[in-house]
Order: C-alpha cells, then structure tokens, then sequence
C-alpha cells in the first residue's frame, strides 16, 4: 500500500493498530511509514499521520483510545475545552468505571462508580466529553481533585458569558442526584 492510498480517515484522526488493520493497512505498512516519518508514535498503539496539525481534541481522541470505550473526557481538561478555567491541564483527565485502570501517566482517572453515561456526555468527533452543565457539577462533586475555588470561578465565568443559565445546571443537577451537594453554593451566587 503507497502513502497515497491510505484511507482518509486514518490520515486526519489518531488512530489504533486495531483501527488501521480494519482499514486494510499492515503491521509491516505500519513498521515502513513509522520509519520513512509519514507516522509518528503518539503513544502505545495510538498512532498519527505528521501531516496533520495535533489539537486538544486529537489529544482526546488519542486519550480515550488508551482508556477504552467507556469513557470521557471531564474536569480539568473538560473546564479547559469549554473555556472555564485558566488551568492547563498536564494530563488528560477521563471519567472512567470504578474498576478501570491504567498503566499511562499523562491520563488522570476519575473513578466513579455510577459515571451516568447518558446524562450530560456529549459526542464529539471521536471522543466523548462531558456537557458544559454536567462538567460544571462534576468539578464541585469532586471539589477535591480541582478545588473549590476552581469549581465557583468555573460556575461564575459560565454565568458572566452566559453560556448556561442557573436552571441548567440545577435541572443537570436534578438528573445526576447530586442537588444537594450544589444548592448551597448556587444559592451563594443568586
């Protein structure tokens, strides 16, 4: 197979070993292209064409194909995505299952035992990220990862730029049952 025929969508996304022998593409084409530079190694078994730019969301994409199918990306790195924090995030932070683990140090699990996988995940192009709301609530549910402070200057720039309402979050609220751990703090606010 020449550099020319590889199919599209190995060539915009990272991708899996998995994913590009599905696309007809070898191990040993692999092994060629990693070598010759038309690929470059993002991590174990993530791979990408050097042609394309790498963003945050090719960032996502490759995270969430080390941590498996269910999964999204939340917190920090969800509060940076929908621009809510000035935190960069040195890892990728995932809601995972409580039994997930791994082996990746640039990958921050958070561990719940009932993530609620329709309620408030909303799906990218390959990747999977928690909604504006949901990651609101999160950061205070978890207020020991990302900090109190973190998580009320997130809800308030939300308001400021009216980018959610108070009904919002306290409807998400209703839906995940964790009203009563935010009441306090959004009656703080109004």
């Amino acid at each position: 197979m020449r550099p020319d025929k590889i199919p599209v969508a190995l060539q915009t996304l990272p991708f899996s070993m998995i994913q590009a022998e599905e696309c007809g593409v070898s191990r040993h084409f692999l092994r060629v292209m990693l070598r010759d530079g038309l690929v470059e190694k993002i991590a174990r078994g993530v791979y990408r064409f050097c042609q394309s730019d790498y963003s945050e969301e090719d960032q996502f994409r490759a995270a969430l194909l080390r941590a498996g199918k269910s999964s999204a990306i939340c917190l920090i790195s969800a509060l940076s995505f929908h621009h809510l924090t000035d935190l960069i995030p040195n890892k990728t932070w995932i809601l995972v299952p409580q039994i997930k683990r791994t082996i990746y140090k640039d990958l921050k699990l958070i561990r719940v035992s009932h993530p609620y996988w329709k309620t408030g995940i909303e799906s990218g192009e390959g990747y999977r990220i928690t909604s504006l709301e949901r990651t609101l609530l999160d950061a205070f549910t978890y207020k020991r990862y990302v900090g109190i402070k973190t998580a009320v200057d997130a809800l308030k720039t939300a308001l400021r730029e009216q980018k959610t309402s108070l009904r919002k979050v306290l409807d998400m609220s209703l839906l995940l049952n964790v009203d009563a751990r935010i009441r306090p703090y959004i009656e703080s606010l109004s």
